[in-house]
């Protein structure tokens, strides 16, 4: 971003664009998230299967370019074809590669990131549109902020005050009539390689190319909103017998209506706020998805685990520790109390084995500690 991060907390943060161009951020543009033989590579030699890809023109979505293919002793049916997809392509269709964030690790790695850093969670598509006023999408508003990273190539982007402020994901349009005749756009840029453009749900925006090819990747921020905490904290009721009540029998429209409208409201004001807080803290504590274990460098690490060997924890994995019990996924991993002062060592940050060992337990035992949390996917081995 041009703007430092409390700034941009405070005066863009889901209220207003904002334009980066790449002189203004660090060196080097997005190619260390994606480059334009990344995208051949992931179209060409990859298996790539819809829902990962699909391909739009004009505001509509084409035909899907597959084939069928045998693996093992299946038929697969939705595998790209990539002699169709460019030939798609060529004849003016952007290509959208969904979910990028899900099946190539550096575009995955700086979502999580950005997460974590936002405290609200994120996902990746890449849009590859080719040159000639090629346009995928007509205007529309998303009901999730977005960042906009020019790849390669140049988009023109034209963007619009909201018809709607602040849509939720159940209020999402599109089409030329959420621009009204004769407004002219509040920005109307070029994206050029390592420019990036902010922009809050709910404003209108269309985008087309050039002269020349266009890669960008769009981030999508899907950020908690008070409406998510409301709905559900009133999921709460369900332990009041009143709400649980059935309507009467052939209900009228404003039969009982007022009663429980004011029943609702003395019920909300009576709720603790530690209640609604576990509900927020749970939601929160999704925002950010744990990062992948690799199935050989985990074998690894227990097999060659010494008191040197770094630890951290897991990024993203939602723990909730009471004691020595940590609270995990699907899972509670329990320790010995005499685990309590080697717990807190592991699970603050890096460390190693012998710090685990600080805390009372000989090295033996600290050994032992720190390989079952790298069996239970609790740490992981490495700086």
């Amino acid at each position: 971003m041009s703007v430092d991060p409390a700034q941009f907390a405070a005066e863009h943060w889901s209220r207003t664009p904002l334009l980066s161009r790449a002189k203004e951020l660090p060196a080097g543009g997005f190619a260390d998230l994606l480059t334009d033989a990344d995208v051949d590579e992931l179209v060409a030699e990859r298996a790539l299967r819809t829902p990962f890809f699909r391909t739009v023109q004009e505001g509509g979505g084409l035909p899907a370019p597959v084939r069928t293919v045998t693996a093992g002793n299946r038929r697969i049916g939705d595998l790209v074809d990539a002699d169709a997809l460019t030939a798609q392509h060529a004849a003016g269709a952007t290509l959208v590669l969904q979910s990028l964030h899900r099946m190539h690790p550096p575009v995955g790695r700086f979502c999580r990131a950005l997460a974590e850093e936002l405290g609200h969670p994120t996902q990746c598509n890449a849009y590859v549109t080719p040159g000639g006023d090629a346009q995928g999408f007509d205007f529309h508003h998303d009901t999730h902020d977005v960042l906009v990273l020019q790849v390669s190539g140049r988009k023109r982007w034209l963007v619009h005050e909201p018809v709607l402020r602040l849509p939720l994901p159940s209020q999402p349009q599109a089409g030329e009539h959420l621009v009204p005749e004769g407004a002219e756009p509040l920005l109307d840029v070029e994206l050029e390689p390592g420019d990036c453009l902010y922009l809050p749900r709910g404003y209108v925006h269309a985008a087309l190319t050039t002269d020349v090819h266009s890669v960008h990747l769009t981030i999508g921020i899907l950020s908690t909103t008070w409406y998510d905490v409301l709905t559900d904290a009133v999921t709460l009721a369900a332990g009041d017998v009143r709400f649980r009540d059935a309507l009467p029998v052939q209900p009228s429209p404003e039969q009982g209506v007022a009663e429980v409208l004011q029943q609702a409201a003395a019920w909300l004001a009576a709720l603790e706020p530690a209640q609604v807080e576990a509900l927020l803290q749970a939601r929160l504590a999704k925002a950010v998805p744990p990062e992948p274990v690799g199935v050989l460098a985990s074998a690894a690490a227990l097999r060659d685990l010494a008191p040197a060997t770094p630890l951290r924890p897991r990024r993203g994995l939602p723990v909730r520790r009471e004691g020595e019990v940590l609270h995990l996924p699907g899972k509670d991993v329990a320790l010995p109390a005499s685990c309590a002062a080697a717990l807190d060592v592991a699970m603050a940050g890096p460390c190693t084995v012998a710090d685990l060992a600080a805390g009372g337990l000989d090295e033996g035992d600290a050994l032992v500690v720190a390989r079952r949390l790298l069996r239970e996917g609790v740490l992981v081995a490495g700086a």
